[in-house]
């Protein structure tokens, strides 16, 4: 009996033991969810700060050789971040008239971005204004692999390390335009995709001339270094900051500038000839803006063709010619400006500068990319994907030298079309160029 009282005695200790521990374990486990909630919440807090208890914060963009007006600014800009972040305001920045860089950097008055053209950034790097965006771009998710290749490619040339210095907002174009009422003036037929530099030069001889006294131009084409980008090539060659125009490639560029240049009555005083309706075709960059507010004018007889092509190079129109938005090393707030860059290169604000702005986007969504004009009544019925049948080059390594390297290639040119032997020309151009490099560099 006392054995047996014993046992039973032990079998209840040992289930209350049990009992017991299933509590705790019980009680442990919810202390656990307890405290795993309790962190989740906080981090859900954490992630979702209300809007009000956000800091304010003013971030300032300085375009450089890039034209942006405040309207778009606005439209493109402010608005869209303000939607998003209602604490991040972005505003133009507005310096001391006519202060550069060097004079803003040294009264410590710098901006917190730049838009900026690509081409201009060798020459800005010097003042140690650019940074890595990447890790910014890790912290905020952006895709990068939105963005064409080969813009990106183009702001990572311009780092010795291959960073990534900022993200595009927008890209130019260029196209042929041309007016029907000159056209038809002259009864010469329109122009057509896939002309070369050749045919469009001939082209231009037929609708150059007068009538009823009023004296029309056939083609304006921009300067040499305006034709000289669907090559890829540049006055100064970066890797060795020497000279590079006195070659077959500058002597392609100087003989198709001169060749339409010496129309009689298409010398380069027509610039500007197509905007005034005195010049049959313009072979240049984004002019719709211009165009539609003449269509709003009544000027609405005119079209758009493929931007014309040398030999070898078809179906390239200039080269990559992109407005990059960057975050300032000076920038107290880099987080904020990459937010805000996310925004602007969204799909539905870049959308929305294609469709109202008429400018070319970087990403390679062809929603976005066919919203060009859209919303337009007069580009909507013109012959915008003709445009792009053409692709920029491939942007070459500027020199920080390049842009007075083309200042001295395009006075040379103007030498070669007032009588100077084309080969003195380019071997002149050659020589100054490499004085002005050794009198910089010293």
């Amino acid at each position: 009996m006392k054995k047996t009282l014993s046992i039973l005695l032990i079998v209840m200790f040992l289930i209350l033991t049990a009992c017991s521990n299933s509590d705790d374990s019980k009680q442990s486990s919810s202390n656990t969810n307890d405290k795993e909630q309790t962190t989740d919440k906080n981090a859900a807090m954490k992630k979702e700060t209300p809007a009000e208890d956000l800091k304010p914060v003013t971030l300032t963009v300085m375009p450089i050789a890039v034209g942006i007006s405040e309207e778009d600014f606005k439209l493109l800009f402010t608005d869209p971040v303000k939607a998003k972040y209602p604490n991040i305001t972005v505003e133009l920045f507005k310096g001391p008239e006519g202060a550069g860089l060097e004079e803003l950097i040294a009264a410590k008055n710098t901006p917190d971005m730049m838009l900026i053209w690509n081409g201009a950034m060798p020459s800005v790097k010097r003042y140690e204004m650019f940074q890595d965006i990447t890790p910014y771009i890790e912290t905020e998710g952006v895709d990068i692999n939105r963005f064409e290749p080969v813009v990106l490619d183009t702001i990572r040339s311009v780092s010795d390390k291959g960073e990534l210095y900022g993200l595009p907002f927008a890209m130019q174009l260029n196209a042929l335009y041309y007016n029907k009422d000159i056209f038809d003036k002259f009864g010469v037929s329109y122009p057509t995709d896939g002309m070369t530099w050749d045919q469009v030069t001939e082209l231009a001889k037929k609708v150059t001339g007068k009538v009823d006294e009023t004296q029309y131009g056939g083609l304006e084409a921009g300067n040499v270094a305006r034709l000289s980008f669907p090559l890829g090539i540049v006055s100064v060659d970066a890797k060795t900051n020497k000279a590079s125009v006195n070659n077959d490639q500058w002597k392609q560029v100087f003989q198709t500038a001169y060749n339409i240049y010496k129309i009689p009555g298409n010398g380069e005083d027509v610039a500007f000839g197509f905007l005034g309706k005195t010049n049959a075709m313009l072979a240049g960059m984004n002019v719709f803006p211009d165009l539609v507010k003449m269509s709003e004018e009544g000027f609405t007889n005119w079209d758009v063709v493929q931007y014309p092509s040398y030999p070898g190079h078809e179906n390239t129109y200039g080269m990559v010619d992109a407005h990059i938005l960057t975050i300032n090393s000076t920038c107290e707030h880099p987080d904020e400006a990459m937010k805000a860059i996310s925004v602007i290169t969204s799909d539905e604000v870049q959308k929305l500068s294609a469709s109202k702005t008429m400018r070319v986007t970087a990403l390679t969504n062809p929603d976005v990319q066919n919203a060009f004009g859209v919303e337009n009544p007069y580009i909507k019925d013109k012959n915008i994907a003709s445009i792009f049948k053409s692709k920029p080059a491939p942007a070459p390594v500027f020199s920080p030298y390049d842009g007075d390297g083309i200042g001295i290639a395009d006075k040379k040119f103007k030498e070669y079309l007032a009588g100077k032997d084309l080969n003195t020309a380019l071997r002149e151009a050659e020589e100054e160029i490499n004085k002005m490099l050794a009198e910089k560099q010293q």
